[in-house]
């Protein structure tokens, strides 16, 4: 099998949806707010193609505990340091990897009632 181009092989996971107290009021970190992350996780995948095997690709069980974990148990002011908490995280399982993390706030408390207000935040692979 032939890999056209593994630059933009991912294992991603979308629509995750957790509650939890971020904001950057502390009247906002008192209450829960419903939250949904999309994280890509891009590296080359050729090697899982052939072999089938989890242990060389990315667990995405693993990546959404991580998220689910996070983001239940931990206060954030700011959405920015929630994705980057995930991201180092995820790092420290696949260092190899680029991270993307959009992360939204659902129906946030802004002017003109918003679906979501959030993050995107991308992080490279860490080099050896």
């Amino acid at each position: 099998m032939a890999i056209a181009n593994e630059a933009s092989d991912c294992v991603f996971i979308r629509g995750l949806e957790f509650v939890g107290n971020h904001g950057y009021s502390a009247a906002e970190r008192k209450g829960i707010r419903r939250f949904r992350v999309d994280i890509a996780l891009r590296r080359s995948l050729r090697a899982p193609a052939r072999s089938d095997k989890l242990a060389d690709t990315v667990d995405y069980f693993k990546i959404c505990a991580i998220a689910v974990k996070l983001g239940t148990e931990a206060t954030f002011k700011l959405l920015e340091a929630l994705a980057g908490a995930m991201a180092a995280e995820i790092h420290a399982l696949y260092a190899d990897v680029e991270i993307e993390i959009t992360l939204e706030k659902l129906a946030p408390p802004c002017p003109g009632i918003p679906a979501s207000c959030g993050v995107t935040l991308v992080v490279a692979p860490i080099r050896s």
